[in-house]
């Protein structure tokens, strides 16, 4: 899951745990083109926390654990792995309906290794920093916000860094629903020693119903629509809400 914008109030908070299922059979090669790949899956299981330490600043945790598998001869390879990622979300100026505030977080694996695939780099130590603009408003008389982000994140052992913008539209067509349409690209346009220079675009649908002031649920879908020297990665996506 993704942070958002906006803070959260002081002694406020919430958890997003989240299972994301993914598999590809396809590669985006250097040209753009999809050639056949063998199969790569990926489980991934995570809980999203933020808390509103003062009006200034809000804690961000993402605790997570991940299972790889890519299909080689004579046996699969299978890569586990967990960790966590920490930081800080700072706000900058609070316009009423827009909002800008910056975060930095750290990606801290409990074991770094090298990924099964380039385009998979959770076991690896890195360093997140972003930019986040959210902007509240009504479409079509819907409560609607579009949140952008612009980020960088240092990627060790020898990894290419990356440069990341998302964008997420959200609306509200009934108080208790929630729909989102969300892109996440990624560009890593400097090739090392141990990985070329890639890109991707991920798109995810997804709804949020709640069923209380505090419980939410989530389902969705996403899909890597375009990329290069990455993997055409697509999955459901299942997400339990609770806001304290």
């Amino acid at each position: 899951m993704q942070a958002s914008a906006w803070l959260a109030p002081p002694g406020e908070g919430q958890i997003i745990t989240a299972s994301v299922f993914s598999d590809s059979t396809r590669y985006f090669d250097a040209s753009g083109k999809l050639i056949p790949i063998p199969a790569y899956e990926k489980f991934s299981l995570g809980s999203y926390i933020e808390y509103g330490l003062s009006d200034e600043f809000t804690l961000v945790a993402r605790p997570f654990f991940d299972h790889d598998t890519q299909a080689t001869s004579p046996t699969p390879m299978h890569l586990t792995t967990g960790g966590t990622d920490i930081g800080l979300r700072a706000g900058l100026a609070n316009f009423g309906d827009t909002v800008i505030s910056v975060q930095a977080v750290a990606h801290v694996p409990f074991v770094s290794r090298q990924p099964l695939v380039n385009f998979d780099s959770d076991s690896i130590v890195s360093g997140d920093f972003r930019l986040l603009v959210g902007h509240s408003f009504s479409l079509a008389g819907m409560d609607s916000f579009i949140d952008l982000q612009g980020g960088y994140r240092l990627v060790g052992d020898d990894m290419p860094d990356e440069w990341h913008a998302d964008v997420t539209l959200g609306t509200r067509p009934r108080r208790n629903i929630l729909l989102l349409l969300q892109s996440f690209a990624t560009i890593a346009p400097q090739a090392t020693s141990d990985s070329p220079a890639y890109n991707w675009v991920k798109l995810q649908e997804s709804f949020v119903y709640d069923m209380s002031a505090r419980w939410s649920v989530q389902g969705g879908f996403f899909e890597t629509v375009a990329g290069m020297n990455a993997g055409r990665e697509l999955g459901p996506v299942a997400a339990v809400w609770y806001r304290f």
